[in-house]
């Protein structure tokens, strides 16, 4: 309470032994006091607590450091690669408990916040913070707590891991200075303790504080109390301000309470608050009594059940203590409010492991008797335990997809697969007790899908996107670059292609870098237009959406779906055509994907279509005529990085450099990239191999006025007389200039 302070009394015994009983005789003893007794408290101002209450997004929660009126946190979000995780809440909330236990009163002044990013940019990223329950100048009186909140939040810019690390300082000032608390005991004072007889002992109280003050009365002992000359019990002294105060008090044992000992010493002090330390000290002497018996029950306390990693384990902890010997410790085990066990521990136990517990709630209570007979009880806050942790995998068009469990602490191993002759994912998300697990914390090899999460200490939730080539089935047309057609089942490499420049917007003649062997499907989905145009697809296959301005796979339902206008070709030109109806038709096909030099689409069935992975597509943003900025910023990759992984001839046809604008977005990084190669584009079980002689691989190199010829890789071709543009390369040449051959290539003189 606020302008109150209190003073103890404590009454302290080595083997001392109180007891009641009406009608036993009266008995003495001599109560001899010598020496003085002072007493001074004075504390400092600190947090005493600084606990995590409320958060969202974050790794590995903690409580923060605490370091007198300040603490210090490091905390670890992730944010996905989606704009729904962008747009989610990043925030951790601290509870902070101040506890001033000063002599003086103290009022809040400011706070001094700071927060940086250790991961991740600083403009990746915006941090702010909101100190709650406290305003400026509020006083935090002496002896009294005031409790606070801090919210530390995060707006992501970009996905990616983020450290935030920094404190906090609250900045107090004491209101001024009230000086100690003084209290003092005559030497030489002696008297007889015997029931209700009252000993004198006299206390000087100095009051420091500017104002009045009321000091309570509390003696810690129950068998005893401070009275007043007319034997009432006194429980307070108000005293003047400024000022010095002396009273005549008088000690007194209460009736029916009685000692049983042999001769020992009585120690009694005079303390603030009730803390003995450096504090005068009375001694008295109790003589033998062997017919007087002890009243005091033990005490217990701080009953704790802590989950062990250990499937069925409970460690149980719990304080004892009492003023005779402790005879023995009994531990009841409670499921549910029904006791299921009862376990003796004997008299030294002060912590004990509960074995065999199966999942549930759980409390567990603690009884100790001491020699006298006397018993306590104590019991721990009841709390699910819980060792059997569940998994619950979701991969889309693979697996092992549903529902297994695994055991606390366990490392949890699966393998990854896909379906349909798709590829393993990428990347995976898990979550383990709700938390986002970051790529350090499991292991995944996106090759062979060899999955194991080390030390399972939550719910496991995997989740993870098949990739796929983009396939149509057989039969679908694809427009040549003479304006007729052939089914995509009989393209080969030296098949110059109308396709899509996204360079220049309009149609371009290129060659195949790319043709999927034949595979075969039970079912594939048929896609039907608002034109009555129609085109089967399986495993994945994007076409551009005009609404979005981007390409799209038609297995992402919230960007391809009836009513979506998606862009074909007429008559070299673009028309768009809404989604009419989307079916998936349960009947055998084979499917084929054909991808072209350095474009990567085709027209099929007179829609500009290519594969699923649809993040190289888009490298760049389109317009409505479905082109790139020609001043676009382009972040190139070393082939260095895939020279492993990728031939010469991919590497440029694919224009996989341009691959860097992805690592610059954080959309892949080079290892995901490199898998993704080695599963989809230079598997030997998924590729058609190109026009070989002689183990050398060989490409169709035209122009606009001869029919082609093939020219070995890596050899070198003349241009004829004319100003010539390379479609493969987007690059202009002229008349005699030599250009090295590693795709096929297609020159349109200008």
């Amino acid at each position: 309470m606020k302008g109150k302070e209190r003073l103890v009394v404590s009454l302290l015994a080595l083997f001392l032994f109180l007891s009641m009983s009406v009608g036993y005789a009266i008995y003495s003893v001599r109560l001899n006091v010598n020496g003085s007794s002072t007493f001074t408290k004075n504390g400092a101002i600190t947090i005493s607590s600084a606990v995590l209450t409320n958060y969202k997004n974050l790794q590995n929660p903690s409580n923060p450091t605490i370091d007198g009126m300040g603490i210090s946190f490091s905390l670890n979000f992730f944010v996905a690669r989606t704009e729904e995780a962008l747009n989610d809440d990043y925030f951790v909330t601290y509870q902070i408990t101040i506890d001033n236990d000063s002599v003086f009163d103290y009022h809040f002044s400011s706070e001094d916040f700071d927060a940086t990013l250790t991961l991740g940019n600083e403009e990746d990223a915006q941090i702010s913070y909101l100190l709650e329950g406290i305003e400026t100048d509020e006083v935090i009186p002496s002896k009294e707590t005031k409790t606070v909140y801090l919210t530390i939040n995060m707006v992501p810019n970009n996905s990616g891991d983020y450290t935030v690390v920094g404190n906090l300082d609250i900045n107090v000032e004491q209101d001024e200075i009230i000086g100690s608390l003084l209290g003092s005991i005559p030497k030489n004072s002696t008297g007889d303790l015997v029931n209700n007889t009252m000993v004198p002992v006299v206390a000087t109280i100095i009051n420091s504080f500017e104002e009045n003050k009321t000091y309570d009365i509390v003696i810690t002992n129950s068998n005893f109390e401070l009275v007043n000359a007319s034997g009432n019990p006194l429980s307070s002294f108000t005293i003047a301000g400024n000022s010095e105060q002396q009273e005549q008090v008088y000690l007194r044992i209460k009736s029916g309470a009685r000692f049983a000992s042999s001769n020992q010493n009585l120690n009694i002090f005079l303390a603030y608050n009730g803390d003995n330390s450096n504090m005068g000290l009375i001694r008295l002497t109790v003589p033998r009594d062997n017919d007087l018996v002890d009243i005091t029950p033990p005490t217990i306390s701080n009953v704790v059940g802590t989950f062990q990693s250990t499937t069925g384990s409970v460690l149980v902890t719990y304080n004892a203590s009492d003023n005779v010997a402790i005879d023995n410790f009994v531990l009841e085990v409670y499921k549910d409010n029904s006791k299921i066990n009862t376990i003796d521990l004997g008299p030294d136990v002060r912590s004990y492991t509960v074995n065999n517990l199966a999942d549930g709630n759980y409390y567990f209570k603690v009884i100790v008797e001491d020699t006298s007979g006397l018993t306590a009880e104590a019991t721990s806050e009841q709390k699910s335990y819980v060792w059997t942790m569940h998994v619950t995998v979701n991969i889309n068009q693979g697996g092992p997809n549903g529902n297994s469990t695994i055991n606390y602490g366990q490392t949890y191993s699966t393998t990854i697969t896909a379906n349909n002759n798709r590829t393993l994912p990428n990347e995976l998300r898990i979550t383990m007790g709700g938390v986002n697990l970051n790529a350090n914390q499991y292991n995944y090899n996106n090759r062979t899908g060899a999955l194991s999460v080390p030390n399972v200490t939550g719910d496991l939730n995997i989740t993870g996107q098949t990739g796929n080539g983009g396939c149509v089935v057989e039969g679908t047309k694809v427009l040549l670059a003479n304006g007729k057609y052939k089914n995509i089942e009989d393209i080969r490499y030296d098949d110059l292609l109308l396709v899509w420049n996204y360079e220049t917007g309009k149609i371009t003649k290129e060659y195949p870098i790319w043709i999927e062997k034949k595979k075969q499907t039970d079912n594939y989905t048929k896609i039907t237009f608002s034109d009555n145009s129609a085109i089967g697809v399986v495993g994945g296959h994007a076409f551009f959406n005009a609404d979005l301005k981007e390409f799209v796979n038609y297995e992402e339902k919230d960007k391809f779906k009836v009513g979506s206008n998606i862009t074909k070709i007429a008559n070299n030109k673009l028309k768009n055509v809404k989604v009419k109806k989307i079916e998936l038709i349960n009947k055998e096909v084979n499917y084929y994907f054909v991808a072209s030099t350095r474009y990567w689409n085709i027209i099929t069935n007179d829609f500009i279509t290519t594969d699923g992975y649809t993040d190289i597509t888009n490298l760049y943003p389109f317009d409505k005529n479905i082109s790139w900025d020609n001043n676009r910023d382009i972040k190139k990759l070393d082939y260095k990085y895939l020279e492993d992984v990728l031939p010469y001839y991919l590497f440029k046809g694919f224009r996989a450099e341009e691959v860097g604008v992805l690592l610059d977005k954080d959309l892949t990084n080079v290892n995901s990239f490199k898998a993704y190669i080695e599963r989809l584009i230079t598997n030997k079980n998924m590729i058609l191999s190109p026009i070989m002689k002689n183990n050398n691989r060989y490409w169709m190199v035209s122009n606009s006025e001869d029919n082609g010829r093939l020219v070995k890789e890596g050899s070198y071709y003349k241009l004829p007389i004319g100003r010539w543009y390379s479609t493969s390369e987007n690059k202009y040449y002229s008349t005699g200039d030599i250009v090295q051959v590693w795709t096929s290539m297609y020159f349109e003189k200008r």
